[in-house]
């Protein structure tokens, strides 16, 4: 006989608890009865309390409870031979020890959630070899390469921050340590899963991968924590902090992890929760990138489990225990809530079956009843399959592409790859990817050439993708004639504005005309002044040599007007003057009608005084 979970055993030391409780009770019972009357009166008064009756239920009480702790232990005997063949590569965990791998922005904390990802991977790991080297300011192999996951699960267990005396994280260390681990006499391809928070102290890690790359050993790295940072618990129960007192956030460095993976022709995944995210590591990442080679081969046993004996010998030791000092009705009625129980017992099992889930149409209990089913059987291709399928009516249908991509990639048989890859279609079409659901319909064709179904939906396929091209360039045509039109809107626009400039010039030219002219017109308003000017002065002259030759004739005369003539020449101008006065009014031909007007004015107003 073997048993599954060895540490279930533990509980064991809870049975001498449970015959120390009977016993207590017992006796209290008894204390409290001579309290209650004379000892002599207690047969008349109450049932007698029977010893053996009281020793009895405690053993059947006993008896249940250790068939319970041992169907928990997983007890499993009887086996039957499995030829297998160990087809593989050789895999080492490199898993980062340091003290930010404290830090809770990931649950329970990065180290914890970094053990149960390497846990989750022996699950799914297939005739690989694996090893286990544990780095934090140093490094040491934890476990060599084995098949033996059992025993890498065992070290694992042991793992803890305190493991590796030196602080500090020296990933070059760590990756120089991993690579010693293998045996590179043997041509089997190599492969280094580092698990980390990615901080590096010594910042070696980058150094390291050129020695990977000249031994051909390619680095997947999980990343483990948030971008966002975490503060590091301490020994006090707070957080550590740096010198001046503010808290030391660590921070998931997925910048340099990136470059590991890159250069070693690796693959860097950031750890969620789930499973699928080492599915994606191991069957899209290792698988592809390396090539398994024969390890070895035989026959395997694979014993039977039987834990669901005890569990019935459990449950019948209790109804006994139930049974045993009750009245005839009461046993009776016990009896039959044992059988109620047992019905409903059934109806919950039934009801918590993912196959009976899924045909009652509860799909959302179904996707997650398969996906604990295939948590627990990860080899078994068709748990990842059905899972899928109840992810899809759920209308998880990313959850659903995620599941049918995994098995169409990890089973070669012929009807699951079909109906995985039909199905893989169908989620992504209904995520909108419709390049990929055609590709997805065309493998399903190239497998079942006569499928009717496949070849439908991957003309619908092609049709949606056709549509959408078109649809495409008709709004990349609108938007190409919306942009002409605003540009044409544009340059009216700059036109628009350009027109005043040019109208402002066109009035300037004018206005330059307008002056030539008046200065041209106020060229000629001077030589016509002249002239008059001197026709004036002749006139005069002529006036003056008449009225003195008047003036020596009738000089003697009273009553003459004499004051006419001198007062029109005090108000007249000479050549000079009349010449210089046009130099200062310069551009201004009104000034000379002025003079003309004054000088009349001036005329009628002497005469009209005289």
């Amino acid at each position: 006989m073997k048993f599954e979970s060895n540490w279930v055993f533990y509980f064991l030391f809870i049975l001498p608890a449970i015959i120390f409780l009977i016993l207590f009770e017992y006796r209290k019972k008894r204390a409290g009865l001579r309290l209650f009357a004379d000892p002599d009166l207690l047969p008349a008064l109450t049932r007698p309390i029977k010893k053996g009756i009281i020793f009895l239920k405690g053993f059947f009480l006993v008896i249940a409870v250790f068939f319970i702790i041992l169907a928990c232990a997983g007890p499993r005997w009887g086996f039957h031979l499995q030829e297998v063949q160990r087809r593989g590569v050789d895999i080492v965990f490199l898993l980062d020890v340091s003290a930010s791998m404290q830090a809770e922005d990931v649950k329970p904390d990065r180290l914890e959630r970094a053990k149960r990802e390497i846990t989750d991977f022996l699950k799914i790991a297939a005739g690989d070899r694996v090893g286990l080297v544990l780095f934090a300011g140093d490094a040491f192999v934890q476990c060599p390469l084995t098949l033996d996951y059992d025993a890498i699960a065992m070290f694992l267990g042991s793992v803890s921050v305190d493991t590796l005396p030196v602080p500090g994280t020296d990933m070059g260390i760590g990756i120089k340590t991993a690579l010693n681990a293998f045996d590179f006499k043997s041509a089997i391809d190599k492969v280094i899963v580092m698990i980390t928070d990615g901080e590096d102290n010594e910042g070696r890690g980058l150094q390291q991968t050129d020695n990977a790359i000249d031994k051909s050993v390619k680095i997947f790295v999980y990343g483990i924590g948030e971008p966002s940072g975490a503060p590091i618990p301490d020994e006090t129960g707070g957080f550590k902090k740096d010198k001046k007192g503010n808290l030391i956030l660590s921070k998931l460095n997925e910048k340099d992890l990136r470059e590991i993976a890159k250069a070693t022709d690796g693959r860097y995944v950031r750890s969620v929760t789930g499973d699928l995210d080492l599915d994606r590591l191991y069957f899209e990442g290792i698988k592809i990138k390396t090539e398994a080679k024969e390890l070895e081969s035989g026959k395997i046993k694979i014993f039977e489990e039987r834990f669901y004996i005890f569990t019935w010998l459990a449950f019948v030791f209790l109804v006994i225990e139930g049974l045993i000092g009750l009245k005839p009705g009461r046993a009776k009625l016990f009896s039959i809530m044992a059988v109620l129980i047992i019905c409903c017992g059934n109806s919950v099992w039934a009801n918590e079956n993912p196959e009976e889930l899924y045909n009652q149409e509860h799909y959302q209990k179904a996707e997650q009843a398969f996906i604990k089913k295939d948590m627990d059987h990860p080899k078994d291709v068709r748990n990842r399959y059905n899972r899928g399928c109840a992810s899809f009516q759920n209308a998880n249908y990313e959850g659903a592409s995620a599941a049918f991509r995994s098995a169409l990639k990890r089973t070669d048989d012929k009807q699951i790859t079909f109906r995985s890859a039909y199905n893989l279609g169908n989620s992504l079409f209904k995520q909108g990817d419709f390049q990929g659901a055609a590709q997805a319909f065309k493998q399903a064709i190239k497998i079942n050439p006569g499928d009717e179904d496949s070849r439908y939906n991957y003309g619908l396929a092609l049709k949606t993708i056709e549509e959408n091209r078109k649809q495409k360039e008709e709004k990349q045509q609108e938007n190409q004639e919306q942009n002409q039109d605003q540009d044409q809107d544009k340059a009216r626009n700059k036109k628009n504005k350009d027109d005043p400039n040019k109208k402002y010039d066109q009035n300037q030219a004018d206005q330059n005309q307008d002056k030539e002219d008046q200065s041209g017109r106020s060229n000629e308003r001077k030589e016509q002044a002249n002239q008059d000017s001197g026709q004036d002065d002749q006139a005069q002259n002529k006036q003056e040599q008449g009225e003195s030759a008047e003036q020596t004739e009738k000089s003697g005369q009273p009553g003459q007007d004499a004051g006419t003539s001198e007062e029109y020449q005090t108000g007249a101008m000479s050549k000079n003057e009349a010449e210089a006065f046009l130099d200062n009014i310069g551009e201004d031909p009104a000034a000379i009608n002025r003079l003309r007007f004054r000088g009349k004015e001036q005329r009628a107003a002497s005469g009209k005084d005289w």
